[in-house]
């Protein structure tokens, strides 16, 4: 209880730094500036997921599980890391020259890529690395540190200039980005020993690979809108951001909640009734939060700025969204219960791959409308096929 009141205090310090670097943006750059930006970073985190191959994931497996070769796991995955990266930057920069519809210096477009990508990944790897030492605070702060770098690098820069433009923004995220992953990696290399040493645990390049597919599945289907949306206008895309971050933070509890109760339902060998019990209550605590959000929408102008108007009708469309979210997370946990981990891959497959299409689809013929509604249309394809499924299960027991 103790860790996890810690854990939830370093979350918590974690999304208001985040929010504050929306809100300082937002009111500093305007609707349009900023848009470009949150496009550029959008696109340029997309490949995240597989800059060490998801070896983050088997990296918390396996040290906690073999805690004296916990320097031989972290090793083979700073390895992979090493060798992942510089073709996941390759990569980024191709996709954000044909995604974005303004041309932004091809120099720029490499080191933000090279930033988001080193700096995340590095991050997930480090704090993996202490939370399998079940080092809470050391694994808080790491995972804070990131946002809070980066919001002191553009304290500074507007602390110097006042009229900073997007371009100045774009080097001073990506000039944090790379400084905090240089800190990360000398104690990580410090502590890596021989990579190639026989392990008691499995650890292969392809062992993390479902975590990278789960993980990019969800990235496109939170990211792939701001480049569409950026085609038919910048602006579009830094509206929908600020309301899709809004969301995001507001759901923080909800999450909280959700990750307290996987451990205490996956140590039951029957958790139905719990299950039943503490995902009717998640179900309605998400419904009081898209309440609560469609009655704040109208103070979004007040606190980034007139230029963001049109962000109280995304947040109210938006408002339902995290209800669906906790839905599917249940069922993700019946489903990861019963022993069908394929179906998991499956489900984020369908949902990053309706998202793609709806919004490539909806997003330039109907704008923030169509950006929403492809979302709604991700999250209920997971939905009915995980509850397919489900419903499987109870007909056929055996299976």
């Amino acid at each position: 209880a103790r860790n996890g009141l810690v854990l939830l205090g370093w979350m918590l310090l974690r999304a208001a730094m985040q929010a504050a670097t929306v809100v300082w943006l937002a009111r500093q750059l305007g609707a349009q500036p900023y848009g470009q930006f949150v496009a550029v970073v959008a696109v340029s985190s997309f490949f995240t997921p597989f800059v060490g191959l998801g070896l983050s994931h088997m990296l918390l497996r396996n040290a906690a599980r073999d805690p004296a070769h916990a320097g031989n796991y972290l090793a083979r995955a700073l390895r992979w890391w090493l060798r992942t990266l510089l073709p996941c930057v390759a990569a980024s920069v191709v996709v954000a020259l044909w995604l974005l519809p303004e041309r932004i210096a091809l120099l720029a477009l490499v080191v933000v890529a090279a930033a988001e990508l080193s700096a995340t990944s590095l991050t997930e790897l480090c704090a993996r690395h202490l939370q399998a030492q079940q080092r809470t605070h050391a694994f808080g702060a790491v995972n804070a540190g990131l946002p809070g770098a980066r919001l002191v690098a553009l304290g500074l820069l507007w602390s110097g200039t006042r009229d900073a433009g997007v371009t100045a923004v774009l080097w001073t995220y990506a000039a944090s980005g790379l400084i905090y992953a240089a800190l990360l990696w000398l104690p990580l290399r410090a502590a890596a020993k021989a990579p190639d040493a026989v392990l008691p645990e499995p650890m292969t390049a392809r062992s993390g690979l479902p975590f990278s597919l789960a993980v990019f599945a969800t990235k496109l289907q939170g990211e792939f809108n701001k480049p569409m949306l950026a085609q038919a206008g910048f602006g579009l895309a830094g509206t929908y951001n600020v309301a899709q971050r809004v969301v995001e933070m507001a759901s923080l509890p909800v999450l909280a909640l959700q990750e307290a109760l996987w451990p205490r339902l996956y140590a039951q060998a029957n958790p139905a009734r719990q299950l039943r019990r503490t995902g009717a209550a998640l179900l309605v605590l998400a419904l009081v939060v898209g309440g609560t959000l469609w009655l704040v929408a109208p103070l979004l102008p007040v606190v980034f700025g007139a230029d963001f108007a049109d962000a109280v009708a995304v947040l109210r469309m938006l408002a339902w969204l995290p209800t669906l979210q906790v839905l599917r997370g249940l069922l993700n946990f019946h489903t990861i219960h019963h022993g069908r981990m394929q179906q998991i891959g499956w489900a984020y497959a369908i949902g990053g791959a309706v998202s793609v299409v709806r919004v490539a689809v909806l997003a330039p013929a109907y704008g923030l409308r169509g950006a929403v509604w492809a979302g709604y249309a991700a999250e209920a394809a997971m939905v009915m096929f995980l509850l397919h499924g489900t419903l499987r299960t109870r007909q056929y027991p055996a299976l």
